[in-house]
């Protein structure tokens, strides 16, 4: 590592570290996933409105994937970008906020959707972006203390807040206290836009590069034509259908999050209890998986389907036994398929990294999430319709079922992660 490359890391590790922090800390505390769930079935939302939201996310998400990938490998100024994809995040909570405190149910229910719809695009957004962006500015080693140090430190910080608002708002009704949790989430927001502009962006392209596409069918075009490309890689199909796999598992958490709600949506202490074992899972997933990761690829994929797999297993039969009234139950399950979720999406996203060519890894990247995307709205949007029609459990078993087989494939088709870069390393 040259002198140059040395203070790069010595700069940026430090505040990425801070600034992922905090935006990981909001999310915790303001998640689509788990406190709107909450607070839709708190309001008394229909089962198939709630369970679809996952879908309306994932289709915003998708949208971005396809319109604005060309745009965003494009942009000149990455900092202020995110800076602002934060601050929109940040005002789309406080929204929802008011739509809880003070609008009636059909308003809010707009709210809700509207909001999570514009969640989806701009956490995309970000993600795509940030993907471009750390991989400039932070190695290999580096980018994997980035996201491991951020899910422990974040998940430190929204445990201590959350516990704090609940201790200090026990007289206050239920959605008052549930709201003032997301308000703390909407600050956290602030802070990380904030200090992303602390952040010195050494990409030598960032001052280059060439004006974003505008028209959306020329968007479009790009985006097929894209795909093909991209498809005729084969890294690339390997991590999509390493993507695929493992669709249905992500989808644990938001279903597990929506038979928690409907079990304990009355209690003073349920959402509390679900932001402390979901902060939690994140805690221990960080050096859980930063130290697993480090051995192998492999072993932290089979870990974390088996998790998810272990714990749908459970609630489904404690469920159906009717002996899960105790929210301790669901916090403990939602905590083992945040440990085992986290694990999934960062080491895809650090194996994609690793392997991904400088001039393709924007491009690829909104291809396989949009894939992905495509199947998870169809999945979700299923999975919602069996919860309303039928019980959420249902849903569960599918995922526990699902999370076996993801198990199954990625130990057959996964190497060790040193394997996989010195196979990348001697294609390069």
């Amino acid at each position: 590592m040259n002198k140059k490359t040395a203070s790069k890391e010595r700069r940026n590790l430090p505040l990425l570290t801070g600034q992922s922090t905090l935006a990981q800390a909001a999310w915790m505390m303001a998640s689509p996933s788990i406190v709107l769930t909450f607070l839709a079935v708190s309001l008394d939302m229909p089962i198939f409105l709630v369970g679809a939201l996952v879908s309306i996310r994932q289709a915003a998400s998708s949208l971005t994937d396809i319109f604005f990938f060309d745009a965003i490998a494009r942009i000149r100024n990455r900092k202020r970008a995110l800076s602002l994809s934060d601050m929109t995040l940040a005002v789309c909570f406080g929204a929802t906020i008011v739509a809880v405190l003070f609008g009636d149910k059909l308003q809010t229910m707009l709210v809700f959707i509207a909001c999570v719809f514009v969640m989806g695009m701009v956490d995309e957004f970000q993600q795509l972006l940030q993907t471009d962006f750390i991989s400039d500015n932070l190695n290999s080693r580096s980018r994997m203390t980035l996201k491991y140090a951020q899910m422990a430190l974040g998940g430190g910080i929204a445990v201590a807040l959350t516990w704090l608002a609940h201790e200090l708002t026990l007289d206050l009704p239920p959605l008052h206290r549930h709201s003032i949790v997301v308000a703390i989430g909407v600050t956290c927001f602030t802070l990380s836009a904030c200090a992303v502009l602390a952040v010195r962006d050494f990409s030598a392209s960032a001052s280059m590069r060439e004006p974003a596409t505008r028209s959306p069918i020329e968007a479009l075009s790009n985006y097929i034509s894209n795909t093909v490309t991209m498809m005729r890689h084969g890294w690339f199909r390997k991590f999509i259908a390493l993507r695929l796999i493992f669709a249905i598992v992500v989808l644990s958490v938001p279903f597990f999050s929506l038979i928690s709600a409907e079990s304990h949506h009355a209690s003073n202490k349920g959402l509390t209890a679900l932001i402390i074992s979901y902060a939690m899972g994140y805690i221990v997933a960080g050096p859980l998986w930063g130290a697993l990761n480090n051995v192998s690829h492999r072993l932290v994929m089979v870990a974390s389907a088996l998790l998810v797999a272990v714990s749908g297993a459970t609630l489904a039969i404690l469920h159906i036994y009717d002996i899960d009234h105790d929210v301790r139950i669901h916090a403990a399950a939602l905590f083992t398929v945040t440990v085992a979720v986290r694990g999934i999406i960062t080491v895809l996203n650090l194996y994609y990294m690793d392997i991904a060519p400088k001039d393709q890894r924007v491009n690829g990247i909104a291809v396989a999430r949009s894939f992905v995307r495509i199947m998870m709205i169809c999945l979700s949007a299923t999975l919602a319709a069996v919860a309303h029609l039928q019980e959420t459990v249902w849903a569960i078993i599918f995922i526990t079922l699902a999370s076996l087989v993801a198990a199954v494939v990625s130990l057959v088709v996964t190497r060790n992660r040193q394997d996989e870069l010195s196979t990348i390393s001697g294609k390069i």
